[in-house]
């Protein structure tokens, strides 16, 4: 009987064992495949098709103002505008700026509204954790629907590739397979679909 019940509970332990491996390693797996959200300051906060930070799509420029105060640069042509801003004293060196491009809400041409915004700082980023520094492959795991729509050059040569998520609203400048910029525009509108340059030192092939 002895014997018998040591048999038993042999068995009984080796048919149990795998499936409590497996369940470990399903449990694995869906912890590995589980996208991470973290905590994120809201007003550096990316959500794609709404918003960087504290300037989102449709917001009226005027509020933008109150906001920004006036542009270090830009450009304006057929109702249509360009603004850029540096923070602090990176307005020098001209370094991780935030670029906003604005036209009329309606046919009145009266209230011009925020229809794109990109960004550089490294402390904007997305609930995943996405920010300018991350590599293309990262940003691809992120973003499944990324393609590549244009290519800028300058005089040295360097080039700046842009990959855009249409049906999310959200592109990624990259130079070197590193994001040096997040561009947030409406949803299922392509981010090259404004009227002035985003990229006015770089010549588009």
């Amino acid at each position: 009987m002895n014997y018998l019940g040591a048999l038993l509970l042999g068995l009984s332990a080796a048919c149990h064992a795998p499936a409590s491996d497996n369940a470990q390693q399903d449990t694995a797996l869906r912890k590995k495949d589980t996208v991470k959200f973290q905590e994120v300051d809201s007003s550096k906060l990316v959500i794609a098709g709404k918003q960087a930070g504290k300037i989102y799509i449709g917001q009226y420029m005027e509020q933008v103002s109150e906001l920004m105060g006036r542009p270090d640069d830009g450009d304006a042509a057929m109702g249509s505008a360009l603004g850029i801003w540096y923070e602090g004293d990176e307005k020098v060196l001209k370094k991780n700026p935030t670029v906003i491009f604005s036209s009329y809400r309606d046919s009145n041409m009266v209230i011009r509204a925020v229809k794109q915004v990109s960004v550089a700082a490294p402390e904007f980023q997305t609930a995943q954790g996405i920010h300018t520094g991350v590599r293309l492959a990262e940003l691809l795991k992120a973003y499944p629907l990324l393609r590549k729509t244009e290519t800028y050059v300058n005089a040295q040569k360097d080039s700046v590739f842009v990959y855009d998520s249409v049906a999310d609203g959200i592109a990624f400048d990259l130079q070197r397979d590193t994001c040096t910029a997040i561009t947030i525009h409406v949803k299922n509108r392509p981010a090259n679909a404004v009227y002035l340059p985003v990229h006015p030192e770089w010549k588009k092939l």
